[in-house]
Formats: structure tokens, C-alpha cells, sequence
């Protein structure tokens, strides 16, 4: 049985493009060989939808980003640093909850009220902005030295588990790595 968001879905689709009962059951029949959306699994659920939208059904966007706060503008300033740095790392509101969740045991950032949870939930979200713009530099730097397949795999394979996620391991591959391309010649990655 599939749930009710998605039998709403459903029938909002058939709406808005005019489907006839008959067509309509037609359509469930052919794509998920029922007759009534109560007999839809999850998968073939999403057969019917990918049908409606191939003849013509376009989705309501949502008007705020997935997991955002939906009391957002009530928040204090700091949940709009929140918002930006998930933003620029294109990780969803559902990172940030867990960090809450995780440092503080409060289920999800918009329910802090301390700024001391504020800061540290930012400051947290900076290491992993960090941690990202470094793997970035080393894929970057990999590249332009001429690390490609098997190669690029050996230079990174007796790491100890988890380097890609430690800033000064992070840090050490890309002083080395820098060191081997002022040999080779001029700077690229930055």
C-alpha cells in the first residue's frame, strides 16, 4: 500500500491532465497492471508516476528547500549561515540535524535556542566545508599531475582508513603533492 502523499499525487496528476475514469484505469492497468491506485506498491507507484509525467503532469515545486525549517524566518540570524553553508556544499537540512542531533541530542537545528549551539553547529559545518574545498584541491591537483586510473589508486591506497576525512592528512598528500608539481612546473589548483 503506498501512502497517502503519493495516492494524492496521484490523483492530482490525473487532474490536471484530464483523465477520464476509464483512461485512467486503462493507464494504471497498462503501466502497473491494476485497476485502482489502493492495489499500487511503491515501485509500481512510481511506474504510474513517471507515466503521468511523460504524458504531460508537471509536479508542484516545492516552494522550500527539503528538510528547511518551516518556521525558518522565526529562527535566529545564525540558521541563514546554516542555510548558506549547506547550500555551498549542496548537503540537505537533514546534515545539519544530525550534527544537532549528534553534539547536542536535539533532534533537528531549528529547534536550538542556545548560541553556544549555534556556533558549534556552524563551526562543525566549516570543518566539513573545509574538509570539502580539500578534497576538492587534492582531485584538482591529481589531475593536473597526471593521476589517472590504476595510478591515481596507488598513490592513495596505503592511507590509513578515513584520510579523506582528516584535515592534516588532507593537508600532508597536498604539501607532498604541491612539492611534486613545482618540480613538474606552474601552479593550477588553488
Amino acid at each position: 500500500m503506498i501512502s497517502r502523499s503519493t495516492t494524492a499525487k496521484i490523483h492530482i496528476a490525473r487532474q490536471q491532465l484530464g483523465l477520464e475514469d476509464a483512461d485512467y484505469r486503462a493507464l494504471l492497468g497498462r503501466v502497473a497492471g491494476v485497476t485502482s491506485s489502493k492495489q499500487l506498491t511503491d515501485r509500481t507507484a512510481g511506474r504510474v508516476l513517471r507515466e503521468l509525467e511523460r504524458l504531460g503532469f508537471q509536479p508542484k515545486p516545492s516552494n522550500r528547500a527539503k528538510g528547511k525549517p518551516h518556521n525558518f524566518n522565526q529562527q535566529d540570524a545564525e540558521i541563514t549561515k546554516i542555510e548558506a553553508l549547506l547550500a555551498d556544499m549542496k548537503l540537505p537540512w537533514s546534515y545539519a540535524d544530525a550534527i544537532a542531533n549528534r553534539m547536542f541530542g536535539i533532534a533537528r537545528c531549528a529547534w536550538l535556542r542556545k548560541p553556544q549551539h549555534y556556533k558549534a553547529l556552524i563551526a562543525a559545518l566549516h570543518v566539513e566545508q573545509r574538509k570539502q574545498n580539500l578534497n576538492a584541491e587534492l582531485e584538482c591537483l591529481l589531475d593536473e599531475l597526471g593521476y589517472k586510473g590504476p595510478e591515481r589508486t596507488s598513490v592513495l591506497e596505503d592511507l590509513p582508513k578515513g584520510w579523506n576525512r582528516s584535515i592534516p592528512t588532507l593537508e600532508a598528500i597536498i604539501r607532498a603533492l604541491r612539492a611534486e608539481q613545482n618540480e613538474k612546473g606552474p601552479q593550477l589548483c588553488s
